[in-house]
């Protein structure tokens, strides 16, 4: 069966229902040329979402596959967000997780929506978080930095291999 808004039981704001409910109408409301997202089967807590590679990007035009879970603590922890489109990029590793600092329990911000969020995973995308510490994949990230057209045609290739045609 799938969901939409009127299939999520309403809640009080402080169950993560409320917020679900409430981020799905937006991005129902709002549909966006980046990115979508919708409730994958059953299960309210688990989101199938889409990314679109960003101009200018060895990932521009593709299409990306991620999971969301939300945690039965939502919004009060961040939801687990993962790639399961391979992808080649300092900040995501080989089984899809990704290191961005928003999605960290210690900065997770309890204001931020689903579009929010992934509009900042898909500029990640466009601008790499390369601080030592922000990576999960070093010799991706040391690649970045010094050999940006060796990055980019690397990571173009993976793309056109795994991503799926925008």
């Amino acid at each position: 069966m799938a969901y939409f808004p009127h299939n999520i039981p309403p809640a009080s704001s402080t169950r993560p229902e409320y917020w679900m409910r409430r981020y799905l109408l937006d991005l129902q409301r709002n549909p966006s040329p980046i990115y979508s997202a919708q409730v994958e089967a059953e299960d309210v807590y688990v989101w199938a979402a889409t990314i679109t590679g960003p101009p200018g990007t060895p990932y521009e035009g593709d299409v990306f596959n991620l999971r969301i879970i939300f945690p039965p603590q939502f919004p009060w922890k961040p939801p687990k967000v993962h790639f399961r489109t391979p992808i080649f990029h300092p900040n995501v590793s080989d089984h899809g997780n990704i290191f961005h600092p928003m999605l960290m329990p210690n900065t997770w911000c309890i204001t931020t929506s689903v579009a929010q969020m992934l509009m900042s995973l898909a500029q990640m995308l466009l601008h790499p978080l390369v601080v030592e510490g922000d990576v999960v994949r070093e010799k991706v990230a040391v690649m970045y930095q010094e050999d940006r057209a060796r990055y980019k045609e690397l990571a173009r290739s993976f793309t056109r291999i795994h991503a799926m045609d925008g």
